[in-house]
């Protein structure tokens, strides 16, 4: 005879062994939130040793925006990695997207709408790709993924012949990456989606299939989840995601640029990685993206105004993927 347990009582199950450490004092201390200091203490710091020019609404606006559009790709890579997979086309997408609604203003004087739609459509197509070559293809997630990239770059070199596309942008596109007062309006992008994604991961069957299909692949199709589906729709989401953060990114520079979308590729991996550490550690998680995304954001504008070499960025941003690797699946994980 067995017994069965409903989904409600699973989590008062979990309250219950948590006792009331969690809810109290002792809970502050758990190295969920410690993330959350870290954010704090960087900001601190670097306010102590910058009081003239890095406390101000001035700084904190530039530094948020200028990490949206890299926070909307970490979300694009979250999702599949949730999964289990490994999403390395989603800078060139990006890359793409911004060609591709940038080149319909150029070339085709479309309305706004309709070049945002173009660039957002191209990253679903391209995941809708990517989710076949993985799903049905069976081929491994980080080669597929790596070959379509490399398809996506060489068709935006290809139309743009390595030059920017920057002619007839309409005033109306380039309002979308300006303020609304203090607030730069990417970030406004940036949170909803961030939202969005927290609530379908958390709070939905959907997400709970992809967590489970990430902890065991096997199990979860052993079970009846339809995990072809589940894995043709984590690519297209991903895909889908890529190209609006390639929207955005137009819409802030104002033009489509062919070499703007492979820096963000490392830091995204890194906030991803670096957020199982945060909130729900050893779990791929928005909220610890988010942190993580603060954290970088913070540290680089620091160490820039301070005025250290340009190089340091990319030394740091390296050296935290390997750290938030090692904490979340190498040797320290445990």
């Amino acid at each position: 005879m067995t017994t069965e347990i409903s989904e409600t009582q699973v989590p008062e199950v979990h309250l219950a062994q948590e006792g009331p450490a969690r809810r109290g004092v002792g809970g502050l201390l758990h190295p969920r939130w410690f993330g959350f200091y870290g954010v704090v203490g960087v900001v601190v710091l670097f306010s102590v040793l910058l009081p003239v020019t890095y406390p101000t609404m001035t700084n904190m606006t530039a530094v948020l925006g200028n990490e949206a559009v890299g926070l909307i790709l970490a979300i694009a890579i979250l999702i599949p990695v949730v999964a289990g997979y490994f999403d390395l086309s989603v800078a060139s997408v990006l890359t793409l997207s911004m060609i591709v609604s940038i080149g319909c203003f150029q070339f085709f004087e479309t309305p706004t709408p309709v070049a945002c739609l173009a660039g957002v459509l191209v990253g679903s197509l391209f995941g809708l790709v990517n989710g076949f070559c993985v799903a049905w293809l069976e081929i491994n997630a980080m080669v597929a993924t790596l070959a379509t990239g490399s398809i996506a770059l060489g068709i935006a070199l290809w139309w743009t012949n390595g030059s920017i596309f920057a002619e007839n942008v309409p005033p109306g596109f380039r309002s979308l990456g300006d303020r609304v007062g203090p607030v730069p309006l990417p970030i406004v992008y940036a949170g909803v989606l961030c939202l969005v994604a927290w609530w379908i991961l958390e709070k939905t069957p959907t997400g709970r299939y992809l967590y489970a299909m990430g902890d065991g692949p096997v199990a979860a199709r052993l079970v009846g989840l339809p995990t072809t589906t589940l894995t043709v729709g984590s690519f297209v989401a991903s895909g889908t995601v890529a190209g609006l953060a390639g929207v955005v990114e137009a819409a802030i520079l104002g033009s489509g640029n062919p070499q703007v979308g492979a820096g963000f590729l490392l830091p995204a991996f890194a906030a991803v990685f670096l957020g199982a550490a945060i909130y729900t550690i050893g779990r791929y998680n928005v909220i610890g993206t988010v942190v993580a995304v603060l954290i970088l954001a913070a540290l680089v504008a620091g160490l820039q105004q301070l005025g250290l070499p340009f190089y340091i960025e990319s030394l740091l941003k390296g050296g935290v993927l390997l750290v938030a690797v090692a904490l979340t699946s190498g040797r320290f994980s445990r």
